[in-house]
C-alpha cells in the first residue's frame, strides 16, 4: 500500500509493472513474429504477406480499441483493466496456436490486440503518467523499455519452445505466462498518488491538492481517514474532442509519429527473417535481432531522460534523423561493419520512438488530458499499418525488403519536418469530464 513514509516512492513500482505490461503486450503481438513468421508460413503454406496482414488487422483493431480503453481508464483508472485483460488475452493466445486457417488466425490475432491494448499502450502509459510530472521522461523511458526488452527475450524464448516443444506448445506456454500477469498487476497497481496522500514524483513541498471527493476534516475525524480505495483523481482540465481535432499540433504529432512507426514496426516485426534472408543462420539472425532490441531498450530510457532536460520536439527530431541514417545502413552491402552500425544506430534511435510519444503528448496537452488525447491519436497512428503491406509486398515481389526501406526513409524525413513545426497549444480550459 502506498504511503508517504515509504523510502522508495511508490510510483517507481508502477513503472516496474508498466515495464512488464509493455513487455508482454508488445511481445505477444509484435516481436514474437520474428520467431513465428517462418514456421507459420512453412506449416500452413502461407506467404509473408498473409502473415503481415495479421499485423494490419490486429493493429487496426488495437488502435480502435484505444478509444474504448482510453475512455474506460479515465473513468475507472488502470488497475482493473490491467487485472482482467491479461487473463483474457493469454487464453486467446493459446487458441491462436491451434488455428489452421487464415480466418481464425486473423480473428484471434485481432482479439489479442484488443486485449493487449487494455493493459499496455494507453493504459500502462496512463498508470505511469498519473504518478509523475517532473520526472515523466525518466519514468516513461524506463516503463517503455519493456517494449524493446520484449524483443530481446520473447522471440528467443519462442524459438526455443518451437525447437524443443512444438509450434502449438510455444503458444500454450507463452499464453499461460500472460494469464499469470493479471494477479501481479492487481497486487501492485494503484490509480492515483493523491488518493494515498502522495503527490506526483514523490515531491510534496510546493504541491497542494484537495481531492473533490475527500472527506472534510471535522471534530470526529479527518481527511486522512478516507479509504485509499476511494476513486480519487486530481482536479484539472482536459481537451474536448472537438477542440482537439481542430488543433494542428495534435495532427502534426500524430502524423509524424505515424510515419516513424511505419519504419519501426515494419522493420522490427520481421528483422530476424531479414537477417536470415541475407545469409545468417537462424540462431545468429535471432541474436542479432535481440541485440537491436536490447540497444533499443537502453535508447528508450536515454531518449526519455533527454526529454526531461531538453525540448521534447527537438529530441524527437534528432531521434528520427538518426533512425533514417540507421535504416540506410541496412541498404549497404552485407558486411560485419555495416551490420554492426545498423544494429547500434537503428536500434538506439528506434528505441526512443515509443518512449518519446507519450512524453510529448503529456508535455503538450497536460497530465490530465493524457488518456483523452492518446486514445484519439491512436487512430492517426494507424498510418503505420501501411508499412506491413509495403514490407510484405516488397519481399514477395522482389525477394528483399530494400524497396520498402527506401520508402520508409522518405517518410522519416517528412516526419522530422512535421515535428519541428509543432507549436505548443494553449491550455484546454475545459472542466474535467470523461
Amino acid at each position: 500500500m502506498p504511503s508517504p513514509s515509504d523510502k522508495i516512492y511508490y510510483g517507481w513500482y508502477i513503472v516496474a509493472v508498466a515495464f512488464l505490461a509493455n513487455f508482454i503486450s508488445v511481445g505477444i503481438t509484435f516481436y514474437i513474429m520474428n520467431a513465428f513468421m517462418e514456421p507459420l508460413t512453412a506449416a500452413n503454406n502461407w506467404s509473408r504477406t498473409d502473415v503481415n496482414m495479421a499485423f494490419v488487422y490486429g493493429y487496426f483493431a488495437h488502435a480502435l480499441s484505444q478509444l474504448l480503453w482510453g475512455t474506460v481508464v479515465m473513468r475507472t483508472g488502470p488497475r482493473l483493466l490491467m487485472f482482467l485483460s491479461p487473463i483474457f488475452t493469454g487464453i486467446l493466445f493459446i487458441c491462436l496456436g491451434y488455428s489452421k486457417s487464415l480466418f481464425w488466425f486473423y480473428l484471434y490475432f485481432v482479439l489479442i490486440n484488443i486485449g493487449s491494448g487494455a493493459f499496455g499502450s494507453v493504459v500502462a502509459g496512463t498508470a505511469v503518467n498519473n504518478w509523475f510530472v517532473r520526472k515523466r521522461g525518466n519514468a516513461m523511458g524506463a516503463a517503455t523499455a519493456g517494449i524493446s526488452m520484449s524483443g530481446v527475450v520473447v522471440p528467443m524464448i519462442a524459438m526455443m519452445l518451437i525447437i524443443y516443444v512444438s509450434l502449438a506448445g510455444a503458444f500454450v506456454w507463452i499464453g499461460l505466462a500472460t494469464v499469470c500477469m493479471g494477479p501481479v498487476f492487481w497486487l501492485v497497481v494503484r490509480n492515483w498518488p493523491e488518493a494515498y496522500g502522495l503527490a506526483p514524483d514523490g515531491v510534496v513541498s510546493g504541491y497542494t491538492f484537495e481531492p473533490k471527493n475527500a472527506v472534510q476534516p471535522s471534530s470526529e475525524g479527518n481527511a486522512s481517514d478516507q479509504s485509499p480505495q476511494t476513486p480519487v483523481s486530481p482536479p484539472g482540465t482536459i481537451w474536448p474532442m472537438g477542440r482537439l481535432i481542430r488543433n494542428s499540433s495534435f495532427w502534426k504529432v500524430g502524423i509524424a509519429f505515424g510515419f516513424v512507426l511505419i519504419t519501426v514496426s515494419s522493420v522490427m516485426s520481421q528483422l530476424k527473417p531479414r537477417f536470415s534472408d541475407v545469409g545468417f543462420d537462424d540462431m545468429t539472425a535471432m541474436l542479432m535481432m535481440s541485440a537491436t532490441a536490447l540497444i533499443g531498450a537502453a535508447g528508450k530510457y536515454i531518449w526519455g531522460m533527454l526529454c526531461d532536460r531538453y525540448n521534447p520536439q527537438k529530441v524527437v527530431a534528432v531521434l528520427t534523423s538518426l533512425l533514417t541514417a540507421g535504416l540506410m545502413m541496412a541498404l549497404l552491402p552485407v558486411h560485419l561493419l555495416s551490420i554492426i552500425l545498423f544494429i547500434i544506430v537503428f536500434g538506439f534511435s528506434m528505441g526512443g520512438v515509443m518512449s518519446t510519444l507519450p512524453i510529448i503528448v503529456a508535455d503538450l496537452f497536460g497530465r490530465e488530458s493524457f488518456p483523452a488525447v492518446f486514445r484519439l491519436m491512436s487512430l492517426i497512428l494507424m498510418i503505420e499499418l501501411v508499412g506491413y503491406v509495403i514490407a510484405g509486398q516488397s519481399y514477395d515481389r522482389t525477394g528483399s525488403y530494400n524497396t520498402a526501406y527506401v520508402i520508409f526513409a522518405v517518410l522519416d524525413v517528412a516526419a522530422v519536418f512535421l515535428i519541428l513545426t509543432v507549436k505548443r497549444p494553449r491550455a484546454a480550459g475545459h472542466p474535467r469530464q470523461c
